[in-house]
């Protein structure tokens, strides 16, 4: 029963250690004093600049425009003329057909090609001797006497090496060449048997 009393007594003084019945009183802080605003200077535009033109020289002179429709014959006041016939329109000439610009000759001859990808035969080549020489470096090791973490760095270069040979076969070259690397990497630093 002591003990149950014990608890009971530390129960309640525990409750009512955490219970005041006033609240604690603001702390009174000096009012900020906020500087005044600095005066605003703004100097005005400067006038824009009304200098005259400078002078243009004489324009060649104008070639005389050959056009294939007449000129429309000028319109007389004469309320006489208006009733007459109108002269016979002349048939409208048809322009010369203008001749069109040689097609531009058809480009014949190597393939441009970027320089990552210049020689992609000889790196592909690169690529798959960085992974034989990772496979081989795996076959020379005994996985079961491996511990553990260097078992899961050799499943992580057989993983970079199976990852790399499927970029090889999608034509990423460059993911193939990074992928091969970190599996020669990892391959070289595990312990031989």
């Amino acid at each position: 029963m002591n003990s149950r009393g014990a608890c009971l007594l530390a129960a309640t003084l525990l409750a009512s250690a955490c219970a005041t019945s006033r609240a604690a009183a603001p702390v009174e802080r000096p009012a900020l004093e906020v500087p005044p605003v600095p005066p605003r200077i703004v100097e005005p535009a400067p006038p824009p600049e009304t200098s005259m033109p400078e002078p243009v020289g004489e324009l060649p002179p104008e070639k005389p425009a050959t056009s294939t429709t007449r000129a429309k014959p000028p319109v007389s006041k004469d309320p006489v003329r208006d009733t007459q016939k109108p002269p016979e329109a002349k048939p409208v000439e048809t322009p010369a057909p203008v001749e069109q610009p040689p097609a531009p000759a058809q480009i014949t001859g190597t393939q441009i090609r970027t320089p990552a990808t210049a020689d992609s035969a000889a790196a592909e080549k690169v690529v798959r001797d960085t992974i034989a020489r990772a496979w081989e470096r795996l076959k020379s090791i005994d996985y079961q006497r491996l511990p553990g973490g260097a078992q899961k760095a050799y499943d992580e270069a057989k993983d970079f090496i199976q990852r790399a040979e499927v970029a090889l076969k999608a034509s990423n070259l460059d993911l193939a060449k990074g992928l091969a690397s970190q599996a020669a990497k990892l391959a070289n630093e595990l312990p031989s048997r």
